[in-house]
């Protein structure tokens, strides 16, 4: 993907903004990372001001962690290994 995303965003504003995130989650520390993601989260929220598209990417959020929990599930089945602890439990 070269252009910009339906947001607008560049590629290179995409992953400038991602690493960015990636600090800033890291810097909260283990104690505060998830206060501080639904904080984040909220402001977003607030600066998109369309419940609608807010309800479709909470919504395509959590379709991915249950892919991912599906995913390592099906994964350790076939390996005949127990999943990792908290994989059916996606916060």
């Amino acid at each position: 993907m070269s252009g910009p995303t339906r947001e607008g965003l560049t590629p290179a504003e995409r992953d400038a903004l991602y690493r960015a995130c990636a600090l800033a989650i890291d810097a909260a520390g283990p104690e505060r990372d998830r206060l501080f993601l639904a904080r984040l989260a909220l402001l977003l929220m607030e600066a998109l001001g369309d419940a609608g598209r807010c309800r479709e990417a909470l919504a395509a959020a959590s379709l991915v962690l249950e892919e991912d929990a599906r995913g390592t599930q099906t994964e350790a089945a076939a390996s005949g290994a127990s999943p990792p602890a908290g994989a059916s439990d996606p916060r």
